[in-house]
């Protein structure tokens, strides 16, 4: 009963974070005007960032990126990464086992008629998709056409021995359950019913401390750059869990700060005043950064800085979100950009079935998941209007082989 209480409670919390339709014209009105008073009473904002300013704020990110990336932790996490691929191919092959397919040499399957035969949701339509794709470039099935064909019985031997007899039941049974109903996602992503180690991963995994301390060096440079008397305006779109926000909060100055902690869900919010009560500066309001800020409430160009940790992949389309953004902040403003980058084949079976994760419509950009390369997200925010960039990870690093990022992007008029 405990775990389907806390499943029951997790669960409303994510399909809360469904869009909701816009607020009432008037309350919209009544809310910029309130929100603009509060922000406007927050005199003294700081300078534009300028050259000088944003130097420092890459060089600064750039050394705290490449001491970070040599901590022995995280190269221990990307040294497993290629044992973990091969772990993974194991699962779902594992799991296509118990559904009854691709059992024999030559059989060829259609998206269409596996979701048919095996009565997958049709809702996993993607991520059946990407399974596909995965064993393709394992070699263990090949494309003809709209369908996909065995080169062998799945899964072959040698790739059913990397994985333990408890993995081989706990996923070539769970995985199915998922993808037909039986099992919620929740109920196999949170093993023991708990949220805690969901909240905790977000501070303590060393790919999370690594996005968390670059940004942190950061906000520090920002903090001791604040002009005498200046206060320093800040929001955070999807704070979620808060795990980034409390790596940022102890550098802010109390009385210097205004942070406002946002998500689209009532959830996280009453989670964040719960959790974050000692910081008086913050404020929690909703916003569902995929629609208009301004119809929201937000007035334009007032944040100085806007942090989106480990969210903007999971919105329908990214040019549109990245504009949004844009409109938050003020002239010279940044934006904190923290993401994951690479598609691990790990995702397959644990984030890759959450809800909004699939959200994503823009298939130009994105065909087969949700995620952008750093370059695909400098490429996205200069479109948008940012008039410059800056990602820290480096090529080859342990970061980079784990999938992470931590950008920086720099609105207009910052040159004052």
């Amino acid at each position: 009963m405990l775990l389907a209480r806390r499943l029951g409670s997790l669960t409303a919390a994510v399909e809360a974070k469904a869009p909701a339709g816009p607020p009432p014209p008037e309350l919209a009105a009544a809310e910029a005007v309130d929100l603009g008073r509060e922000l406007a009473l927050a005199e003294g904002a700081p300078r534009p960032v300028g050259p000088d300013l944003w130097r420092s704020f890459v060089q600064v990110g750039a050394r705290e990126a490449r001491r970070l990336a040599s901590a022995p932790d995280l190269l221990a996490d990307a040294a497993r990464e290629p044992r973990l691929d091969e772990q993974s191919a194991a699962f779902l092959a594992a799991a296509l086992r118990n559904l009854g397919v691709f059992q024999r040499a030559g059989e060829e399957r259609t998206l269409a008629g596996l979701i048919a035969d095996c009565k997958i949701l049709p809702q996993y339509h993607k991520v059946l998709r990407r399974w596909m794709e995965a064993l393709q470039v394992a070699g263990l099935l090949h494309r003809n056409g709209d369908a996909w064909v065995a080169r062998e019985p799945l899964p072959p031997s040698a790739l059913d021995a990397r994985i333990t007899a408890e993995q081989r039941s706990y996923y070539g049974d769970n995985l199915p359950a998922v993808l037909t109903g039986a099992v919620h996602p929740l109920e196999f992503y949170l093993r023991d019913g708990s949220s805690t180690s969901v909240e905790s991963s977000y501070r303590e995994l060393p790919i999370f401390r690594y996005c968390n301390g670059i940004a942190a060096a950061i906000l520090e440079v920002q903090v001791r750059a604040l002009p005498a008397g200046a206060r320093l305006r800040m929001l955070e779109i999807g704070a979620g869990t808060g795990g980034t926000t409390a790596s940022l909060l102890p550098l802010l100055p109390p009385e210097r700060t205004s942070y406002y902690f946002t998500d689209v869900s009532k959830f996280f919010t009453d989670l964040g005043r719960q959790k974050f009560q000692e910081f008086p500066f913050l404020r929690f309001r909703d916003l569902d950064i995929e629609r208009d800020p301004m119809a929201q409430g937000y007035p334009a160009a007032r944040f100085d800085w806007v942090v989106a940790a480990h969210v903007l992949h999971a919105t329908r389309r990214i040019a549109e979100t990245l504009e949004h953004v844009r409109r938050l902040l003020a002239p010279g403003g940044v934006l904190l950009l923290l993401e994951e980058t690479r598609f691990q084949l790990k995702y397959n079976f644990s984030m890759g079935f959450l809800p909004g994760f699939d959200h994503f419509e823009d298939y130009d950009l994105r065909p087969l998941h949700p995620l952008l390369s750093s370059v695909q997200w400098r490429e996205a925010l200069l479109a948008a209007g940012f008039a410059a960039v800056a990602s820290f990870t480096e090529p080859g690093s342990a970061a980079e082989i784990m999938g992470v990022d931590a950008m920086l992007a720099r609105a207009p008029g910052g040159h004052a």
